[in-house]
């Protein structure tokens, strides 16, 4: 780390509170919806990757329940996996 930054790292204002992170690297999904992953360096010392996404949702309740359901099934198996790595 050079000036006590990483490589990596956007120095914007987050530096000044012990935090460190990345510029974010944004993926448009048509007619899906977008993600956003930013590399995170806290304060403890620990990297960890932050993820913000949106995803359409069908204009039927029943499916679009479904839809809630199912991907937080997913993301809960993502998160295992990634951090299982």
């Amino acid at each position: 780390m050079k000036y006590g930054h990483p490589e990596w790292c956007a120095r914007g204002h987050h530096c000044g509170l012990g935090e460190h992170r990345s510029l974010p690297v944004v993926a448009e999904l048509d007619s899906v919806g977008r993600v956003v992953l930013t590399r995170v360096l806290g304060r403890d010392g620990r990297e960890r990757m932050e993820i913000t996404g949106s995803a359409y949702l069908s204009r039927s309740e029943s499916i679009a329940r479904r839809q809630l359901q199912d991907t937080l099934t997913g993301l809960v198996s993502v998160l295992q996996k990634a951090a299982a790595v």
